[in-house]
């Protein structure tokens, strides 16, 4: 299973986005591998897509790919390992996606994230700081 972070879909949805061909190309070769996003993937995606239009194209997309809503625990369990992981990588400033999505990884250690933030290449890993697999080598 492919967990879409939210560049690859900002980039899906916008074609003046400088990674639009390169998202257009990637989604060919992962849509048969099953998608799903998280929550929180889907707010930053609002917030970086804040046009009608865009919004429209993202609706359209999560309905004709049929991603799958990641379901992430929403109980304090979840928070807090959230707020765990955010504290261990605070120096590198991270979001709440990258961390939802870092300890989502290490709940469910098949899924495999599409993003084209380096920092899952570089610094990020699941909370037992294993690395977390990718979908897409850059």
């Amino acid at each position: 299973m492919i967990l879409i972070d939210t560049t690859p879909l900002v980039a899906l949805c916008d074609a003046r986005d400088s990674q639009h061909t390169v998202a257009v190309a990637h989604l060919e070769k992962l849509a048969s591998g099953g998608l799903c996003t998280c929550e929180a993937v889907l707010m930053e995606s609002c917030f970086h897509l804040p046009h009608r239009a865009q919004r429209q194209r993202l609706h359209a997309l999560l309905d004709a790919l049929a991603i799958s809503s990641l379901p992430g625990p929403c109980d304090r369990r979840f928070w807090s390992d959230v707020l765990d992981w955010l504290t261990k990588y605070a120096e590198h400033e991270p979001d709440w996606a990258d961390a939802c999505i870092a300890v989502l990884c290490g709940y469910q250690r098949r899924l495999k994230v599409w993003t084209y933030d380096r920092e899952f290449r570089t610094t990020w890993r699941r909370p037992d700081g294993t690395v977390i697999p990718l979908a897409i080598r850059a």
